[in-house]
């Protein structure tokens, strides 16, 4: 952290991202996205439970130049996505694990926009950010319909899945293969039986 005059700057070394805190304005901007600044409420109605993120809002919305400006945007990490079950009652907390032996994985996140239109979260990279998206959603899925969307997690996760965005002409790279593995790991598996006709 660096200060100059009125002007904080704050580094994230791990995500690569950096904010200026304006100690006259009390707002921390972007420094990747100049227009945004981090809104003091982060609730979003969706991914509950999920305890990596930061939501950034426009600054045209404080300073009040453009009221229907609805493009938020919600930065994550990537990493391991574990979801831990507190209680019967509570609603499981998923936390992203960001250890990994490929330096390769160490600067990346992934950037989705809140539609508030569509009420839908949509991704900025594909497939990679669309196979992410899902992964959250079915990892951070209730019974119950997600406020934001209107549809449970699960059911967002299979909409984007089965969705054009998901796929590619070109192979997959280790990042969008990494993702595929988690969600082939909270999959359910199918035995056939008897086991020696398979």
């Amino acid at each position: 952290m660096l200060r100059e005059n009125d002007v904080i700057h704050i580094h994230l070394p791990r995500l690569g991202i950096a904010f200026r805190y304006n100690t006259r304005d009390n707002i921390i901007t972007s420094r990747e996205y100049s227009d945004m600044y981090i809104d003091e409420n982060q609730w979003f109605g969706t991914l509950t439970g999920l305890t990596s993120g930061l939501i950034l809002s426009p600054i045209a919305v404080i300073n009040e130049t453009n009221k229907h400006y609805s493009c938020r945007k919600l930065i994550v990490p990537f990493g391991q996505v574990q979801a831990i079950k507190k209680s019967d009652h509570n609603h499981q907390i998923v936390t992203i694990e960001r250890k990994s032996t490929s330096t390769s994985f160490l600067h990346q996140y992934f950037v989705f926009v809140l539609n508030d239109r569509l009420r839908i979260l949509q991704p900025t990279d594909s497939p990679t950010g669309w196979l992410y998206l899902a992964l959250l959603h079915a990892m951070t899925s209730h019974p119950l319909l997600d406020q934001y969307t209107g549809m449970t997690g699960m059911e967002r996760s299979f909409q984007l899945l089965h969705s054009a965005g998901c796929w590619s002409d070109q192979p997959y790279d280790s990042i969008t293969r990494n993702i595929l593995l988690q969600i082939a790991t909270i999959s359910p598996k199918v035995n056939f039986y008897p086991e020696h006709l398979t």
